[in-house]
């Protein structure tokens, strides 16, 4: 699949973008082996390992965050049960797989219900003498509800939106200031521009050390304003309460100016009841389980040493998921992945200038 791509900085250049051999004409590829070019055509620079049965803390997180992505729950509770090994032997693990979880429920789902529980139990789950029964019951809340790649959630307006927002800022590389982002928000907002909406959440992000905190606030006071429901909640409810460990995540907030520009989810209230019952026997059977190899899709080689790029949790690569669901009527692994079917060019600009559509 090759593609005639217009240069990031140069619009009066184009370079040839190949990404069955990954390769780009550009002179940052001649000079690094990788490039912005190949990362802005979904191939990231990947970090290769040989997979195993005792995989990294890191590896065995983002089985647990794909496990999620895809609602494979019991692949979910394995990792789980698997990264909650390390507590006694690496620091800070407990609050980097609770606030992984915490963060799971928006990058992954759309229900600020089940956002709103585990908000509420957040810091319990901190606590050194929390069974882990009681982080599992959150992980089955998660996957309990559809996922953006189900469209039965409308998450995939949500990721094109917010594909399409990513590709802009490609072509806008220039930081703005926090006050520049905001005012672009606000009048993104009054326009209904969910892309802009999206664009000018992620800029406001990047605008520097406690941006994300000010963001919040002033989303806060235009749901506020605007009596938007959604968007109170996440912020009011989710986001501000824990603002010192999301400052660096944007899922919540741009989740946030999706709903305030127009963004509908037919979940946002859905969530489902997780009995004892279920936690213990999905436990037992986790504890039974022999160790295995961690399964190639579960490593991205971005998030954690692997190889394989499909349900990393980049904007284009999960509207790829959308697209694998339109074609399959699900999300599975062992479906053959259809790379130039699935992965969308919308947003790139091309050779001519024009912004491609989607095919």
């Amino acid at each position: 699949m090759k593609i005639m791509l217009e240069s990031f900085t140069h619009s009066e250049t184009h370079y040839e973008v190949d990404k069955d051999a990954k390769h780009c004409s550009c002179p940052a590829f001649t000079l690094n082996g990788h490039c912005k070019h190949l990362a802005g055509v979904g191939i990231y620079k990947q970090r290769h390992a040989t997979l195993t049965t005792r995989p990294n803390y890191s590896q065995a997180l983002s089985a647990l965050v794909k496990s999620i992505r895809l609602r494979d729950i019991n692949e979910g509770a394995y990792w789980l049960n698997y990264c909650w090994s390390f507590n006694d032997r690496l620091a800070g693990s407990q609050f980097r797989t609770v606030r992984r979880l915490l963060i799971g429920s928006s990058e992954d789902g759309h229900s600020i219900a089940v956002m709103e529980k585990m908000a509420a139990n957040f810091p319990a789950l901190l606590s050194k003498q929390v069974a882990l029964e009681r982080v599992l019951a959150e992980l089955i809340r998660i996957c309990k509800v559809p996922n953006w790649w189900n469209p039965d959630s409308g998450g995939h307006n949500y990721i094109h939106c917010g594909m399409l927002a990513m590709r802009k800022g490609f072509y806008s590389p220039a930081q703005c200031s926090l006050a520049d982002c905001l005012s672009g928000l606000v009048l993104s907002i009054d326009q209904q521009n969910k892309v802009g909406a999206l664009y000018w959440t992620m800029a406001a992000h990047g605008a520097g050390k406690g941006a994300g905190l000010q963001l919040a606030q002033k989303l806060y006071t235009l749901a506020t304003e605007q009596d938007c429901t959604p968007a109170l909640r996440l912020m009011k409810n989710v986001y501000l309460p824990h603002a010192k460990s999301l400052s660096a995540d944007s899922n919540f907030t741009c989740q946030a100016a999706w709903f305030l520009a127009g963004g509908v989810s037919p979940v946002i209230d859905q969530i489902e009841t997780v009995t004892l019952g279920e936690i213990r026997q999905l436990l037992d059977k986790v504890r039974d389980t022999s160790p295995y190899v961690v399964p190639e899709w579960c490593c991205d080689g971005i998030h954690c040493a692997g190889n394989d790029l499909r349900y990393a949790g980049m904007w284009d690569r999960m509207f790829a998921v959308c697209n694998q669901f339109s074609h399959y009527g699900r999300v599975s692994p062992v479906d053959e992945w259809l790379e130039p079917k699935f992965y969308s060019v919308a947003g790139l600009k091309l050779e001519g200038g024009m912004m491609s559509e989607d095919k």
